[in-house]
């Protein structure tokens, strides 16, 4: 198995968050060529405190998916656990930032368990990152597994390139971890009542309320939701951590229509962040031509899967591959679908892919399969299989999808979660043969 899977299928995911965990876990006993393009947009908890003094990509969804690829024998719990480490919200300032320095001491105990090798390539990380961090960083909250990575995008002049292809070698990732873009961006979206939401964080409701509306529009934006337009003056007692501590995490206003408007620009403006359009990522571009199956799997719709969409070439990229390309809808509740149908989700997907390949690609060029389970999936919008067929889209029933104990009809608030192994099977059973 372990020969075969180093010739498996190269299998695409437009992925964010942590919904693929074990899937990914599952996929490596079958794969080492999966392709994960990640969404580095996140704007809350432990990414929200780094991106406040360093204007960079998210890196906590890359982190996640690097351990879950990773050879077990490399990644074992000790590293998990130091990677997966947070900092105290609450304490004195110099005692976290000691608690930092005495991590890049080999002396430190959280490296007990872990390959001496590995332990000092990521001591020298950390190293790197206390050294050329802003001054005054806010360990608040920090997660070290992300700072890791930023020693390595400081070190290197910015841009996670290097630091990706080393921690990928290092830990020796049965497949491919990329951005979607490598660039300091974020999420913004408009809402059906008007509202207009500003960081990944207030549109999937992570620590704030949520959307309250369905989604109208999702676009990337470079204002920041933090309000901080320069970085690195985000100190403990700088405007950041002072509006941190504050609980103005971005400001609110009203828009003309009426609704609430909230986004990053705390010099009294009401504009609304402005629409950046940046290319996609090369690395991702190549990783989706040579697919042999791209899969929009389950996940948070709009920040984890569409997200994934909106760079320029995506859709275009998608186009050109000749492989098929599945849906695999959430089962249960998601709080950004708001009720949407698996129908309403999938026309979604094509309407982002179409903004960038033309209206008139025919629905067989973007996505050919939606896979839903009829028996034990729960979709609270519902299905409506004659909405995907008018669509253009095959449907799929297939047993994916965990059955609770007890049987009988799931409410969405308990609907069993996919099964990882059956997930990968059926994916490796619909990729193009190899030749």
């Amino acid at each position: 198995m372990a020969g075969d899977a180093v010739y498996g299928p190269r299998i695409v995911f437009f992925t964010g968050g942590t919904a693929l965990k074990s899937l990914s876990h599952a996929l490596t006993g079958r794969t080492h060529n999966s392709a994960h393009l990640v969404t580095p947009f996140d704007s809350g908890g432990s990414t929200a405190v780094l991106r406040r003094y360093i204007r960079m990509p998210a890196v906590g969804d890359l982190r996640n998916r690097l351990l879950a690829l990773a050879d077990p024998a490399v990644a074992t719990p000790p590293l998990v656990a130091l990677c997966d480490l947070r900092l105290a919200d609450a304490g004195e300032y110099d005692t976290l930032m000691q608690r930092l320095y005495a991590l890049a001491s080999e002396r430190d105990p959280a490296w007990r368990g872990i390959d001496p090798l590995v332990a000092d390539v990521l001591r020298l990380h950390l190293r790197w990152f206390l050294e050329f961090a802003p001054p005054g960083f806010d360990p608040h909250g920090a997660c070290p597994g992300n700072l890791l990575l930023a020693g390595g995008y400081l070190r290197h002049g910015g841009g996670l390139g290097p630091v990706l292809h080393l921690f990928t070698r290092l830990l020796r990732v049965r497949g491919a971890v990329v951005p979607i873009v490598d660039d300091d961006l974020h999420l913004a979206a408009e809402l059906a009542d008007g509202t207009v939401l500003l960081g990944q964080h207030r549109i999937t409701g992570k620590g704030v309320p949520g959307i309250t509306a369905p989604v109208r529009r999702l676009f990337l934006t470079r204002t920041r939701p933090d309000g901080d337009g320069q970085g690195g003056d985000g100190g403990p007692n700088g405007p950041a951590g002072q509006a941190r501590r504050a609980g103005h995490d971005g400001l609110i206003g009203r828009n003309g229509a009426g609704g609430e408007e909230r986004h990053g620009a705390d010099d009294g403006s009401s504009a609304p962040p402005a629409e950046a359009r940046v290319p996609v990522s090369g690395v991702a571009v190549r990783h989706i031509a040579e697919a042999d199956l791209i899969c929009f799997p389950m996940g948070s719709f709009y920040t984890s899967v569409l997200a994934n969409l909106l760079p320029e070439g995506v859709g275009r990229a998608v186009a050109a591959a000749p492989c098929p390309k599945v849906y695999v809808p959430n089962s249960g509740t998601d709080p950004e679908q708001l009720g949407l149908s698996v129908a309403d989700c999938a026309a979604a997907l094509l309407t982002m892919l179409r903004r960038d390949a033309g209206a008139q690609v025919p629905a067989a060029r973007l996505l050919n399969t939606v896979v839903v389970d009829t028996r034990n999936g729960v979709y609270p919008g519902g299905i409506d299989h004659e909405g995907l067929r008018a669509q253009g889209v095959d449907v799929l029933d297939a047993p994916v999808v965990r059955a609770l104990p007890g049987g009988g009809a799931q409410s969405a608030a308990v609907a069993g979660r996919h099964d990882a192994d059956a997930v990968a099977d059926l994916l490796m059973g619909l990729a193009r043969p190899r030749g």
